[in-house]
């Protein structure tokens, strides 16, 4: 049975990332996923820099060149405003661990020899490489049932947070991989499109 996908406003800030509750629920040992129209990388930023102020040591796997290094910098350095908890964000920094997937097949090789920790694993844009059309639908299903499995066997360990976006309209026809994706995860996010505070005016040539 798939998964309920709850709603969820985009989070660009640790500080939402740290609301009483949020925390709580990402350090749970499950399969979680974040879905959108877009990849879901701020959001999964901010939770990844809350987790690492908070003293844990996440892993990311980045599957789609996503990792924005000076997004997250400029996250960490909140931390260390005088109205929060005054921390170091080079040590923050430190405890994140990031490793780059360019394939389907790296990224599936990446996740299979992860070690399973108790502390939180982040793989961003999943589906990204697997969207390649390059490669035979078949065959990325095929993959993706492995990495499947390799992420629920994570996840029975520690946290293991998922982000992924939908198919383009070129590869429409590799929705089935988000399927089985959503219908693997434990609990799953779908994130509102970004709120816009003014209509968007036509551009005059």
């Amino acid at each position: 049975m798939q998964t309920e996908a709850h709603l969820l406003n985009p989070v660009e800030s640790p500080l939402q990332a740290a609301e009483p509750g949020w925390l709580d629920q990402l350090m749970q040992p499950r399969l979680m996923l974040f879905w959108g129209a877009h990849a879901p990388t701020r959001t999964l930023l901010a939770a990844l820099t809350t987790m690492a102020a908070h003293g844990h040591a996440p892993r990311v796997l980045d599957g789609g060149n996503r990792f924005d290094g000076y997004f997250v910098a400029r996250l960490a350095c909140q931390w260390s405003l005088p109205q929060g908890p005054r921390m170091d964000p080079h040590a923050i920094l430190n405890r994140i661990w990031l490793s780059r997937a360019f394939t389907c097949f790296q990224m599936a090789e990446l996740i299979e020899n992860t070690p399973a920790r108790s502390e939180p694993l982040l793989v961003l844009d999943l589906l990204a490489t697997f969207y390649d059309e390059s490669v035979p639908l078949r065959d990325s299903e095929r993959l993706l049932a492995t990495t499947i499995a390799h992420l629920k066997r994570l996840a029975c360990v520690g946290p293991v947070i998922v982000g992924a976006r939908e198919p383009r309209s070129l590869v429409k026809e590799r929705w089935t991989l988000l399927d089985r994706l959503q219908i693997a995860a434990d609990r799953a996010w779908l994130l509102r499109a970004p709120q816009t505070d003014k209509p968007m005016q036509p551009k005059l040539l």
